[in-house]
């Protein structure tokens, strides 16, 4: 059986994706299709140039989808904006709500900021944060699986290898045998478990806004109050606005007063809309819906918030002045290099000047230091000293620091007055006079002839 695909049309879903960009100044182009033969039209991105951008260009005014030299923004993809240097983002604004054809649905058009919405398109950034969202997403997967050995039952030989007439098995739980075991089971995993730098998330929501505006897929309007909340007018504003080859859209809003019950009753029941305020907006968001209808108070909004966010988070300069500002430049004072003027005439009016510049030059040398001075003097008069106890209250030392542990508070004797050793120096003296007057036995042998009791008697009689 031979089939024939050349005559067959394929679904829509295998059909050759076309490059669609609204709403920009495009050149139509227009082939037939060598699937089913049918004529089909697309618009592209107008190129301004086809010079090679660079930062000394003069500023012009661009708009959605307008973008510089694609070979340069392609090959130099992580440092050029596709809106080029030094360009005006200029962005139309729409009226959301128009049911006749003559109106003029443009009502006026804002200046976005660079910064913002012309960034270089770092697809590096997007990729960490699209599988960080998307891990978010997953969060705690409690699947349970089981290994063959941690079924219950015996893990023995089901029957003999051989002179059975049937085939070889060995344990009855092996994979494919035996319903519920895996080789690789699944088990309980924390996918959100990681952590990405808040930074990398700034810096990828300014990215995919710039890419939203380079392909065109940005459109803002004046507010998302409607006066009907039925679906297909909110279809029809959409398609008026988006085209109808628009594949899903994000309606951004600033809170409650550019947006009414209308337009969330109309909008419910599309699925691939999205309505979501200016915290709703994500790399993840911005990659999922094609286009970006914002309004000029969510435009706002999210600017303000864009640009404040480093300052919330403490990551500008830091400086060490009461008020946080940088200190004043302070003046040079008159004459500060005279010394070093004068030094340097005397060297070159010197008779040897070659041996001056020698001996001046062996005194430096090269630093290693990243920071600092490219050079340094090579014997540094500091290079011994040490750093004292330089301090108004020095610090005690232990024995110091416990003796009011070991202090006597209340001692046992009192300090002596004068009177007081003044009568014990005269009693020492009446003391010292009567040890005078008493008589001492001059012989010793009368201790050796005479008893105790004589010699006590002797000494009374003496008296």
């Amino acid at each position: 059986m031979q089939l024939k695909v050349a005559n067959m049309p394929l679904p829509r879903l295998l059909r050759p994706r076309l490059l669609t960009l609204t709403r920009a100044p495009p050149s139509a182009r227009c082939s037939r299709d060598p699937l089913d033969g049918q004529r089909r039209c697309f618009s592209v991105p107008a190129l301004v140039s086809q010079d090679k951008p660079t930062i000394h260009d003069p500023p012009r005014v661009m708009q959605p989808g307008q973008m510089v030299e694609v070979s340069s923004v392609i090959r130099n993809w992580w440092a050029f904006p596709a809106v080029g240097f030094n360009s005006i983002l200029e962005v139309p604004v729409y009226k959301m709500e128009s049911f006749s054809a003559e109106d003029d649905h443009v009502v006026g058009s804002v200046v976005v900021p660079n910064s913002i919405f012309g960034q270089p398109l770092r697809k590096d950034l997007l990729h960490k944060c699209y599988w960080y969202h998307r891990r978010k997403l997953a969060g705690y997967d409690k699947q349970m699986q089981m290994y063959k050995w941690e079924w219950p039952g015996s893990n023995r030989k089901y029957r003999p290898q051989k002179k059975g007439g049937k085939g070889r098995i060995g344990r009855r739980k092996s994979v494919g045998k035996f319903d519920g075991v895996h080789a690789h089971a699944l088990r309980p995993k924390d996918w959100g478990g990681i952590k990405l730098n808040k930074r990398i998330i700034w810096k990828s929501i300014k990215v995919m806004l710039s890419v939203k505006y380079a392909q065109g897929n940005l459109k803002v309007v004046d507010s998302l109050n409607l006066e009907s909340h039925k679906t297909k007018y909110m279809v029809h504003h959409l398609r008026r606005l988006l085209g109808r080859r628009c594949k899903s859209a994000m309606l951004v809003h600033e809170g409650h007063v550019d947006v009414n019950d209308n337009c969330r009753w109309a909008s419910a029941h599309i699925p691939s809309v999205r309505r979501e305020n200016v915290e709703g907006i994500s790399v993840y968001n911005l990659l999922k819906y094609h286009q970006l209808v914002i309004t000029e108070a969510a435009l706002a909004k999210l600017i303000r918030e864009i640009q404040t966010y480093p300052k919330k988070h403490g990551w500008g300069q830091k400086f060490a002045t009461p008020d946080g500002r940088p200190a004043p430049v302070p003046e040079k004072v008159a004459g500060w290099n005279n010394a070093w003027i004068a030094r340097k005439e005397r060297l070159m009016s010197a008779e040897f000047r070659a041996k001056e510049f020698f001996q001046e030059q062996q005194k430096w040398k090269w630093s290693a230091e990243l920071r600092g001075a490219l050079k340094i003097p090579r014997a540094d008069p500091l290079v011994g000293f040490r750093v004292k106890e330089f301090l108004l209250n020095p610090e005690k030392p232990v024995w110091d620091k416990l003796e009011s542990l070991y202090a006597d508070d209340e001692p046992l004797e009192d300090d002596i007055d004068i009177e007081e050793f003044d009568e014990l120096v005269e009693s020492l003296e009446n003391v010292s006079a009567s040890k005078q007057d008493e008589e001492y036995i001059d012989d010793v042998s009368e201790i050796q002839t005479k008893p105790l009791k004589a010699l006590v008697a002797a000494h009374k009689l003496g008296r």
